[in-house]
């Protein structure tokens, strides 16, 4: 029983750095500020294949859209962004430069977030000989952020609380200024019309905590109703957080 374990152990190994050896790439940088216009319109991209094999990689540009409850689907951004080239194949311990030129709207009154998404393909027949015995495949994704800076910044976030059809407190923040706000170390209060005042605690803000609250998006957490605030029929939200990240 035992040398069947090492046996597992042992293989589990094998299949880890074979995947490292012939899948690995890194890609760089991972968060950018696009202008609108000039020549901070356009970022380089750089994409270092670091295995012993050939890789092939799709770029592609997606428009981020978050729901309240922090659920990311995004969209197609094609027609945001020139990316060249946006399929390529890299050579073992060789560097691809891409450069990916903002072309949509030069006017942004609200910044406009994108991913940046850079994804391993299978590689075109024949391009590589097949080696014998390789089971499996990992292919890796990068997601990066990329932001498109509006003309004016401002920051605003506001807070709202309801009682929903259940009797729980809804607790609302919305991101009504034109850039995004990391909500890290964030406190919030609610407080009732009476005058009684509650504060979250870290597990009923864990939906909100350190998350990113994009432009004209919400995000909200759902808690039991306080007694604190038994006696209030409605109530405003006081809110404080770091932006840092």
């Amino acid at each position: 029983m035992e040398s069947r374990r090492r046996l597992i152990s042992l293989f589990a190994l094998l299949l880890v750095l074979a995947a490292s050896n012939l899948m690995a790439y890194q890609l760089s940088p991972l968060n950018v500020t696009y202008d609108p216009t000039g020549a901070g319109s356009a970022k380089v991209y750089t994409i270092v294949n670091d295995s012993d094999a050939p890789i092939a990689i799709e770029v592609r540009a997606e428009q981020r859209i978050v729901d309240i409850d922090g659920n990311e689907a995004n969209q197609d951004g094609s027609a945001y962004f020139s990316i060249q080239p946006n399929r390529m194949i890299i050579m073992p311990d060789s560097t691809q430069l891409v450069r990916v030129q903002y072309r949509g709207p030069s006017t942004v009154t609200r910044e406009l977030s994108f991913r940046i998404i850079s994804e391993q393909i299978p590689m075109p027949r024949g391009a590589q000989e097949e080696e014998s015995g390789q089971m499996i495949s990992f292919l890796f994704v990068y997601s990066t952020s990329a932001y498109v800076r509006p003309s004016r910044i401002v920051e605003s976030v506001e807070g709202s609380a309801v009682e929903n059809a259940e009797g729980k407190l809804e607790v609302t923040l919305t991101n009504t200024g034109s850039v995004h706000q990391m909500l890290n170390s964030i406190a919030v209060t609610v407080v009732g019309d009476d005058g009684s005042e509650y504060v979250l605690t870290e597990e009923e803000l864990e939906p909100l905590s350190g998350q990113n609250l994009l432009t004209a998006s919400s995000l909200r957490t759902i808690i039991e109703m306080p007694e604190a605030l038994a006696g209030a029929s409605s109530y405003s939200v006081r809110q404080e957080y770091d932006f840092s990240y």
